[in-house]
């Protein structure tokens, strides 16, 4: 059953990221930014919960202090056991200020979860720098 769940977890942000240009409203969060050990690239990401307005579910949104690329994303959270689950990107599409990462629906997510995200791509376009963030996030 955890398989399962896991799977279905990792589909729902991959399919994120391919829909993720539909509209959010930010409901829950804090925009807690933490480019945490380990970063390179010097990008950060204002992190929030953000919930669609056409389905009412609630999505991670990744803003970046600039345009990048994704080459992976790998989510940790205690509270649901969910243990470096990596999401891949395309490494192609650039995610800006005005166009910012979406990651979810996310279900089960309640106040006081502790979430990692170790964001990694390139700086600008496909041909960039390399850069790794990790975002530590909790819930409100």
């Amino acid at each position: 059953m955890k398989k399962i769940y896991y799977s279905y977890i990792v589909l729902s942000l991959f399919i994120a990221l391919i829909f993720s240009s539909c509209s959010s409203n930010s409901t829950t969060g804090g925009g807690i930014i933490n480019p945490g050990g380990g970063g390179t690239g010097n990008v950060t990401f204002t992190t929030s919960v953000a919930t669609d307005p056409n389905t009412n579910q609630p999505y991670f949104q990744f803003v970046p202090s600039t345009g990048v690329t994704l080459t992976k994303i790998t989510v940790t959270c205690a509270q649901l056991q969910i243990s470096n689950e990596v999401v891949n990107g395309d490494g192609t599409t650039v995610w800006t200020q005005q166009n910012p990462l979406y990651l979810g629906p996310v279900q089960g997510l309640a106040a006081g979860q502790q979430w990692t995200f170790v964001i990694e791509g390139k700086v600008g376009s496909a041909t960039g720098t390399a850069y790794t963030t990790t975002v530590n996030y909790t819930t409100q």
